[in-house]
């Protein structure tokens, strides 16, 4: 027989904090409850009327966005253009921007594709200056995309028309997953940056906002794709390293991967995108959006971490006994 595993005792303390909550005795102390919930609704119906109210002239409102090849960028680019906004496009490749420029030709924004690979200085200070040159006095009210070098590269333009910058991070920003450290971490890292410019740019009238989408069937997603990655990975890992974790071990964490991001990839994309565009036009927006049934966990990340570790763990099992039934 298994030993019980500590982590799962923390389980226990759920239904026991419901029991020590019904049996409560102090009256103050429930009605205080209850004026706290109320307060907690009220303050999330004020934040839903308030969503409602969106910009005034959308038409002179310009709006940069880089990573327009595919993706979330590309949907939101043409959402901007089809409300009729100047959209300065950032596009990879010259063939990513043919193919963005080919499908709004219909539309009534006015698009400027610009080429540009945001891990490049030298390619988003080229970028920023045909803005400069191509904005001259108008305004470049929105930067998305909030990339440290990009922001940075910029800032300038969105401080002097007291702008926003919409950044995408990631539910992966709230809680670790196993497996996906570097992604974790660089969403980690953005996150941060963003709460820190927040407040710096906060006296110049700029402000700051945080996507954090779950996961979604974008091309980040696919299973080819990321098996290819984690491929290449397991291939450049040190041999001592192999030996140490044995190939059945990478395996199984691949096939672990792929399965749980093919179970909760939403087909909704648009779901991003419209919360990037209420983002970038909404008169009262959202200092941070959680986007997906799976962003919903974020309240996870407030509880204790062993009780966390515990869940994780639990459905960890539940989808081992899940891949084995089906095999």
């Amino acid at each position: 027989m298994d030993a019980i595993d500590p982590d799962l005792l923390w389980l226990a303390a759920v239904p026991g904090f419901i029991a020590f909550v019904y049996y409560l005795q102090d009256v103050t102390l429930l009605w205080s409850l209850g004026a706290l919930f109320l307060i907690i609704i009220a303050y999330h119906m004020i934040q839903r009327i308030l969503s409602h109210f969106k910009l005034d002239n959308l038409e002179k409102r310009a709006v940069f966005i880089t990573g327009c090849d595919t993706g979330f960028g590309n949907l939101l680019a043409l959402k901007c253009l089809q409300r009729d906004m100047p959209v300065f496009a950032g596009c990879l490749t010259e063939k990513g921007a043919s193919a963005l420029r080919e499908a709004s030709s219909s539309l009534p924004g006015k698009l400027d594709t610009i080429i540009v690979d945001v891990a490049s200085d030298d390619s988003v200070a080229a970028a920023a200056k045909y803005l400069e040159k191509a904005t001259r006095q108008e305004v470049v009210d929105v930067n998305t995309y909030g990339v440290i070098r990009v922001t940075h590269a910029l800032k300038n333009l969105v401080k002097r028309t007291r702008g926003r910058i919409v950044t995408i991070a990631s539910i992966c920003a709230r809680i670790g997953i196993e497996g996906i450290g570097p992604y974790t971490v660089s969403k980690y890292a953005a996150t941060g940056y963003c709460e820190v410019i927040r407040q710096e740019l906060r006296h110049f009238g700029v402000t700051v906002h945080i996507l954090e989408p779950g996961f979604f069937n974008t091309p980040l997603i696919d299973e080819k794709l990321v098996q290819a990655r984690l491929d290449a990975v397991w291939k450049s890992t040190p041999d001592s390293v192999k030996e140490e974790y044995g190939e059945s071990f990478f395996r199984e964490g691949r096939e672990r991967a792929t399965s749980m991001l093919h179970m909760i990839g939403s087909p909704k994309v648009h779901l991003v995108v419209n919360a990037y565009f209420h983002a970038l036009t909404a008169r009262f927006p959202h200092m941070r959006y959680q986007i997906g049934a799976d962003a919903k966990f974020v309240p996870m990340a407030y509880l204790p971490t062993g009780l966390r570790d515990a869940i994780a763990k639990a459905i960890g099992k539940c989808q081992h006994a899940r891949r084995k039934a089906m095999n």
